[in-house]
């Protein structure tokens, strides 16, 4: 059977490589963009053979890979990664071409760098052994920290190193829990293993229960911090706001902090000394990171900072659907990252749109936008609608599984969330209404409309927020297959 896993993660890798070696800016878009137009080909060839309506993982590769220490080559995927996988194919190559007018230093690397961020991000989602995924899981830091770095704005350098300063000691956290799991499997079972499923399995027979709690704490601080949620979420806007457009919605692609969530944190839930602290903990960490981000939002002058914030708002419905312990507030919380990727790549796109054409992002220096612009009006209209959860919609449907369903075990914690809602439609409406309508201002000068690159990237994207809002079984299915084996798990351990 062809490898299609490995193949996925490889193309982007090698073509990463080929396009650092190009020599001018049309021969790197080229082949940066035929690097991942392979790889969104295969993504649709093995999505279009996925069976959803099995748990089970599917597409399988194995190897040994270094036995003496129980690592293997082992790759999979299921319906918790299959929609992120297809999120990233999808989305990656749109913004190559959204990119494709653009004039900036050293395209060879910038091109370069986004297909090492797509091969990288697909092997966290596709690895079943914990050294594999640890593997992928920082390399995802070194484009994007980069990325910051060289095309960021005039705070980049903060920024960058605030990034990498947060997440990579989240993920040593997080490797301390992976070591824990795995010398004491070891202990247990005689015989040294990194697989994923696993560690799992045997993390139930750890004798001491603040070992247990101890090592979720460890590996949920890793996930939560890259998710991030309130209070280790102030990485985020820095670097958001000041990388360049392409490099925000790479941010916003990188939805392994929650894949963690729903593959390691939830099958272990049951068997820590506490289940309901961390039930507890999760929700209540979901719910303030709901209220304050979008505070924070509101209170934001500019128009990308709003942005960034509202995305940790969004993050929150992810973690307070996985508390929520319901089949489907779990589904609603994974279908919340494929949508948060659609909206959030629009409202980025239009953000870095407004910025190139006025040469600011200050809501109140904008004004009558829509004049001037109605081509990214309506996509950026379509894009503010869905991330306040207007109906009909991608970002109405997992706001409302999450919110609807999480009620029946933290009802304290959705209420809290459903403050939220009013704050959310308020700072939406109040950045459009300043920024693209009412009186035009003379002092932007003449601006022109979206190109006809970036009106195709961007209208792919919105009409795939609308399709997916009217239709979202052909993803929500395999997540809701997925999200009932764990939580079956949760209800034979009484939790």
């Amino acid at each position: 059977m062809l490898p299609i896993l490995s193949l996925i993660v490889l193309i982007p890798i090698l073509f990463s490589a080929v396009t650092f070696l190009t020599k001018t800016k049309e021969q790197a878009r080229i082949s940066a963009l035929v690097g991942t137009l392979i790889t969104l080909v295969l993504t649709l060839y093995m999505y279009l053979s996925f069976d959803s309506t099995t748990a089970a993982m599917q597409f399988e590769e194995m190897a040994n890979w270094i036995p003496s220490l129980g690592i293997s080559y082992h790759l999979g995927v299921d319906g918790v990664s299959m929609p992120l996988i297809l999120l990233n194919a999808i989305v990656i190559p749109l913004l190559i071409i959204y990119t494709w007018d653009d004039v900036r230093s050293a395209p060879n690397r910038f091109y370069g760098l986004m297909l090492a961020m797509q091969g990288a991000v697909i092997g966290v989602f596709v690895s079943l052994d914990f050294f594999v995924f640890y593997i992928f899981w920082e390399l995802t830091l070194v484009p994007l920290f980069f990325m910051v770095n060289i095309w960021g704005g005039s705070n980049k350098k903060h920024a960058g190193i605030k990034f990498f300063i947060y997440t990579h000691v989240a993920s040593l956290v997080m490797l301390l829990g992976i070591f824990g799991l795995y010398f004491n499997a070891w202990a247990l079972t005689g015989s040294p293993n990194m697989g994923i499923d696993h560690l799992i399995s045997q993390f139930q027979f750890f004798e001491s229960g603040i070992l247990r709690d101890a090592i979720f704490l460890a590996l949920l601080f890793g996930f939560i911090v890259k998710l991030p949620v309130v209070p280790f979420h102030s990485w985020l806007p820095d670097a958001y706001s000041e990388a360049p457009t392409a490099g925000s919605v790479l941010f916003i692609l990188l939805k392994i902090g929650g894949y963690g969530l729903f593959r390691v944190m939830l099958p272990m839930l049951p068997f820590t000394a506490t289940p309901s602290l961390m039930i507890t903990i999760m929700g209540a960490l979901g719910a303030v990171s709901i209220l304050y981000g979008a505070f924070l939002a509101l209170a934001q002058k500019d128009l990308k900072r709003m942005i960034a914030y509202s995305s940790i708002s969004h993050m929150g419905y992810v973690t307070l659907g996985c508390a929520g312990l319901v089949s489907l507030s779990v589904s609603g919380a994974m279908f919340q990252q494929f949508s948060h990727g659609l909206i959030m790549s629009i409202m980025f796109m239009s953000c870095g749109v407004i910025q190139t054409a006025t040469g600011t992002r200050i809501i109140n220096e904008l004004g009558g936008l829509a004049q001037k612009m109605p081509k990214l009006t309506v996509i950026m209209v379509l894009g503010f609608m869905a991330s306040l959860g207007l109906p009909g919609l991608t970002g109405f449907i997992a706001e409302f599984l999450v919110l609807t369903f999480s009620f029946i075990n933290v009802p304290t914690y959705v209420i809290i969330a459903l403050l939220a809602i009013v704050i959310t439609a308020a700072y939406h409406l109040w950045a459009l209404q300043r920024a693209m309508f009412g009186t035009f201002n003379e002092k932007l000068g003449e601006i022109a409309d979206i190109s006809s690159y970036q009106t195709l990237s961007m209208g792919i994207i919105a009409l795939l927020v609308l399709y997916f809002g009217l239709n979202p079984s052909p993803v929500l299915d395999m997540m809701i297959t997925n999200s009932e084996k764990i939580v079956s798990l949760m209800a034979v351990m009484g939790v």
